[in-house]
């Protein structure tokens, strides 16, 4: 009696317990975030090792994902006796035992899965914000979140001119044929120069936001209130940004290199011109300046004026661009590609034609690093035909450059096509 009175018990607390069980939120959430952006950071470099081979680059999305745990529990209680036994009868053999448990009496039954929908980014809407240049406001946003402005300086300035006592120079970074270096310059000033110097000289972006009245055609026309907006009209407010100088990020910069060096390469030498003239008003972040006289929309190219006779303008990059650019980075190291014998380098400049350095970032000055088949610890990890890629764990510049082109893209293209994830892995 005392066995069955147990068995009964032990039943009726498993069912009771089969009822509790349910599928935890935060272990499923955190396994397909963690997967997300794995498989994030993989596209983005699986696309840099195709632009280190000339291959055309390939994004898709995964728009929806729907992780699912279905678990069924049936519990029942097990066939048993009940009355004495007639002994005169035959009966079967399982009669002949107090209980007997069947198929039916606990059964459990789980099924995980894991959906999701991947679909190709060649739309018209990822490409024409992929391949639009990037603008002021968009190299701000990266200055306000920390990034180094040198590294931003490598990565969004494609070629510039330099426009001085009406002779123009042209400075475009493009190994192994060119490494900005130009050969009509009296100073054979290279691309690398510049960088080193507007970085030095504190350049960054400011902005400002104008409004104006929607509908008004002047003073007293269109029906305009003393107020200043016409009747029935909303006023429009534009955001404006220029280049400007800014002398505590110069000194900050300055700070960080050896004395010698910032002598060496710092502005005020490469444009023959003393600090005063550099730094005036109309130049200097924070100074007054009229937004409104910038009518019209932004042009592809970026100006910076140091007066009537000293100015640059500045052709920045694509999305696009910056993918090709640090492919081709990635390539020269990869096959130790000396410069083309054609490619002007100045004798006195042989860093010219070095992979870029970021001489203000010390925790890592390298602006790419990746190593083939290694076996330690990698931050992300891809394949091609030529092997396994791998982006060390400590490489910290890289590791922000990945964010950082997740983030551009993410500003680049449409909402619809913000994602630039290929492949969802599960773990379970």
């Amino acid at each position: 009696m005392w066995l069955r009175l147990l068995l009964l018990g032990c039943g009726l607390s498993s069912a009771l317990a089969a009822c509790a069980v349910v599928d935890p939120v935060d272990n499923r959430y955190d396994t397909v975030a963690r997967s997300l952006a794995k498989a994030r950071n993989e596209s983005i470099f699986l696309n840099l090792v195709r632009a280190s081979h000339d291959y055309p680059l390939s994004f898709v999305t995964v728009s929806n994902v729907t992780p699912s745990l279905t678990n069924t529990t049936n519990l029942a209680l097990p066939s048993f006796l009940v009355g004495p036994t007639f002994q005169t009868k035959s009966l079967p053999t399982s009669q002949f035992r107090d209980v007997v448990f069947g198929n039916t009496t606990a059964a459990n039954t789980t099924a995980v899965s894991t959906n999701f929908n991947v679909s190709t980014q060649e739309t018209t809407a990822f490409y024409q914000g992929f391949l639009k240049p990037i603008d002021l406001q968009t190299l701000n946003y990266f200055i306000r979140q920390g990034y180094p402005r040198e590294m931003l300086f490598w990565l969004f300035t494609d070629s510039f001119q330099l426009n001085l006592n009406g002779k123009a120079f042209g400075y475009h970074y493009n190994p192994p044929d060119d490494y900005g270096c130009s050969p009509v310059d009296p100073k054979h000033r290279c691309f690398i120069d510049w960088v080193h110097s507007a970085t030095l000289a504190g350049l960054t972006v400011e902005e400002k936001t104008a409004q104006a009245s929607a509908g008004a055609s002047g003073p007293g026309k269109g029906g305009e209130k003393p107020g200043g907006s016409a009747s029935g009209s909303k006023p429009s407010t534009t955001a404006y940004a220029r280049f400007c100088l800014n002398p505590i990020l110069a000194q900050q910069a300055q700070a960080t290199l050896p004395r010698a060096l910032v002598a060496e390469q710092t502005s005020l030498k490469n444009l023959d011109i003393p600090a005063p003239k550099l730094y005036q008003k109309q130049v200097i972040c924070g100074e007054e300046w009229d937004p409104t006289l910038l009518t019209g929309p932004q042009p592809d190219i970026l100006p910076l004026k140091f007066g009537p006779s000293i100015s640059f303008t500045i052709v920045p990059r694509s999305a696009y661009g910056v993918f090709e650019f640090l492919g081709t980075i990635m390539k020269i190291e990869r096959e130790h590609i000396a410069p083309a014998p054609y490619a002007f380098i100045p004798p006195d400049r042989p860093y010219a034609a070095e992979s870029p350095v970021l001489e203000t970032v010390h925790e890592d000055e390298r602006l790419m690093t990746v190593v083939r088949n290694l076996g330690g610890e990698c931050f992300v990890h891809t394949w091609f035909e030529d092997g396994d890629y791998c982006v060390p764990d400590q490489a910290t510049t890289t590791k922000r450059v990945f964010g950082l082109l997740a983030q551009l893209i993410a500003i680049q293209t449409a909402a619809t096509d913000l994602s630039i994830t290929p492949v969802v892995r599960v773990l379970q």
